[in-house]
């Protein structure tokens, strides 16, 4: 693999990792997974149902080691809808997104917890309504977000990247902070793959979305002045947040890619073991990460027993295959 190619896959697979090592600890407390787990709580893949825990709070069906969610899923749909639809056209984009988060949802597959905003803005698509009106007004929670890694790789120019991506949160989520938590996500992936650091993407992301939302300002000029502190502290209420929320959620990512921008695994493990939405905050994550280290970076046992390895590796070459060919042309 060339550099970059190795920064595209990693971006995708680093993504589906976190997400996956995540998976179990969403909606458990940070004291139960140290507790229950052990000292440092979750450390690697484990099943959704694992028998240490005392309170297995998901229903339905167990999910094994490496079981990724609803945010990989979409991803994944994201990433297909870049390599099959007209990067030229936004309508015509943003229609073949719509179709793949709609097939998406009514597959059996889709038994992953799935947020019910992406399911109510799918139902809108389905019933025909129009994509930019499709998503739900009021919600600013972060299914926007963790899927938007494929358009921070795929875009170079930061302007495009930005209104892709707020395009992309419009068909389920249409609040405002969803949209600038959707830009910020992939400008943090965007910038990671040149190699930007950590507290120049900051300043970016706060340059381009802070003034369109309260929220999301409010949220975001917090990291600064909580980066020195720990873990614990940070991504929890009375920090960053639990991550339900977009601005909390991609705040909560900065926040450990800028105290870890060199180690993938000690960033992924810091964001997977918090109170809240830590599949989320581990998905997009592992996407910076990835996306500035490279393949490499994972940990060969976390890459290989991903669910859908060898898929997510082909996708993240087909991107930049794509791209690369794309780039070249012009």
């Amino acid at each position: 693999m060339s550099a970059t190619e190795s920064q595209f896959v990693g971006s995708i697979v680093g993504l589906a990792v976190g997400d996956a090592i995540g998976y179990p600890a969403e909606f458990r407390r940070r004291d139960q997974l140290l507790a229950e787990i052990g000292p440092e709580g979750i450390t690697d893949f484990i099943a959704l149902k694992d028998s240490r825990f005392s309170r297995p709070l998901f229903a339905g069906t167990d999910h094994p080691p490496g079981t990724f969610t609803d945010d990989t899923q979409m991803t994944i749909a994201v990433g297909e809808s870049l390599l099959h639809g007209s990067e030229h056209n936004l309508d015509q984009l943003m229609v073949e997104m719509g179709r793949r988060f709609v097939s998406w949802s009514r597959s059996d597959n889709n038994n992953r917890a799935p947020g019910a905003t992406c399911m109510e803005g799918c139902a809108n698509l389905s019933l025909g309504v129009h994509w930019r009106d499709a998503g739900v007004a009021e919600s600013k929670g972060c299914g926007s977000a963790m899927r938007v890694a494929p358009i921070g790789l795929y875009f170079k120019d930061l302007d495009q990247v930005s209104d892709v991506a707020r395009a992309s949160s419009l068909l389920t989520h249409g609040h405002a902070a969803a949209l600038e938590g959707a830009a910020a996500a992939a400008i943090m992936v965007a910038m990671a793959l040149t190699g930007a650091e950590p507290e120049r993407i900051f300043h970016e992301v706060d340059a381009r979305c802070c003034d369109s939302s309260p929220d999301f300002r409010a949220t975001w000029s917090k990291i600064p002045e909580l980066l020195a502190n720990p873990p614990a502290e940070t991504l929890a209420q009375g920090g960053l947040g639990e991550g339900w929320v977009a601005e909390e959620a991609v705040a909560s990512a900065m926040y450990c890619f800028w105290r870890f921008p060199d180690d993938y695994k000690q960033a992924i493990l810091t964001a997977i073991n918090t109170d809240g939405d830590s599949d989320s905050i581990g998905a997009i994550t592992g996407s910076v990460m990835g996306a500035r280290l490279g393949v490499e970076s994972i940990p060969n046992s976390w890459r290989q027993a991903v669910e859908d390895s060898q898929y997510l590796h082909e996708l993240g070459t087909r991107l930049w295959s794509k791209c690369s060919y794309t780039q070249n042309a012009e």
